[in-house]
């Protein structure tokens, strides 16, 4: 056990392994883990007429997308360097957001003969690129202010969003307002003080915490479940919480808090070394988008109807099924074409090569 510890937490060639060099696989490790959670969680919605997996997706979104945006943050750090924004990246996540949008359009209509597309609407999973758009953006504003200022100001932003109707699914608004501090915690916090929390032998208390967790979600399931739709944090508090409206901002503060502690465990728990996955991590994106294409076209096609009529063990197999999807996916054909359909190279030379002649 020990051995084990000593090779997944703190493994001796530090050089190769810190957050610092440009691929780490802690963040490799963590990225596959959580895009593994998302498509599990994606498809766990769908047959939460089985009591524990609801239980199930309840847990994975507390920490899930928090987590990953965390790491987005994170890695943004050289978006703006040299004073000059990467445009070319945030196009290039914008044109796989209306890649997305246009996919899921396109299944529709193949399915029910109706073509809508509101390239600025959405409730559903596109919601993510869109934000991290809207994120980037503001990396330039971010670096000229100070985190004691910002992540407060981005926390009251997000408790005040739910009391506004209007604030919604147009350009995502709700959702890049509620996610947003978490994007900015991982912007502000040095990959020093990253490295300085994992070394802390505290995997045992974070284990522990995760299994109280799961265990308190299980028992008071009942009061849980009334307050579901805070962890989406898409529409405004009348609608999650109905009579409870009032005291939105208090429901979406433990929210945070909780996403933020379930978040660091699970970090805790990421080995540090090279897994047999880590490579995978790099593959996000393509899974991302991919599996939700692939749980659309099920959903129309009336498989998790089917599913759910038959007993439960089968819906069982489909959740495991969906781990295994996430490794199919995550192949590095699929990731080539993804690579491609960004189009970087472009972008780079009409903004940057251009304006150097």
């Amino acid at each position: 056990m020990k051995s084990i510890m000593r090779k997944w937490y703190y493994p001796d060639s530090v050089s190769d392994n810190t957050i610092e060099n440009s691929r780490s696989y802690f963040l490799d490790n963590l990225k596959f883990i959580l895009i593994t959670l998302v498509v599990v969680g994606h498809f766990s919605f769908k047959l939460c007429d089985i009591k524990i997996i609801d239980k199930l997706v309840y847990f994975i979104y507390i920490f899930h997308m928090p987590c990953f945006i965390f790491i987005n943050g994170l890695l943004a750090k050289n978006m703006n360097a040299g004073g000059r924004l990467r445009i070319d990246k945030v196009l290039s996540i914008f044109s796989m957001y209306l890649l997305f949008k246009i996919g899921n359009a396109m299944i529709k209509f193949i399915f029910s003969g109706n073509f809508a597309l509101e390239l600025f609407h959405d409730s559903s999973a596109p919601w993510y690129l869109i934000s991290l758009c809207i994120w980037y953006l503001f990396v330039p504003v971010m670096e000229r202010v100070k985190p004691r200022y910002f992540i407060p100001g981005t926390v009251l932003l997000g408790l005040a969003a739910g009391y506004f109707n209007s604030i919604r699914f147009d350009f995502s608004l709700s959702r890049v307002l509620v996610f947003f501090p978490f994007f900015a915690i991982g912007f502000y916090l040095s990959k020093e003080k990253l490295e300085e929390f994992l070394n802390k032998r505290f995997r045992l208390l974070a284990l522990s915490f995760l299994i109280v967790e799961f265990i308190c979600i299980a028992v008071f399931w009942k009061e849980l479940s009334a307050d579901y739709g805070i962890l989406y944090g898409g529409t405004p508090y009348s609608e999650v919480l109905g009579n409870l409206a009032p005291y939105g901002i208090l429901f979406r503060g433990i929210w945070y808090g909780a996403a933020i502690i379930t978040s660091a465990a699970v970090m805790l728990l990421v080995p540090r070394c090279k897994l047999f996955f880590s490579e995978l991590g790099s593959r996000t994106l393509p899974i991302y988008m991919t599996h939700v294409w692939i749980r659309n076209i099920l959903v129309h096609a009336g498989f998790f109807v089917m599913i759910k009529e038959g007993p439960a063990y089968i819906d069982i197999l489909v959740i495991l099924g969906s781990v295994g999807l996430t490794f199919l996916l995550a192949n590095k054909w699929l990731k080539k074409l993804f690579d491609i359909l960004m189009m970087p190279k472009l972008y780079r030379r009409i903004f940057y090569e251009r304006n150097q002649l």
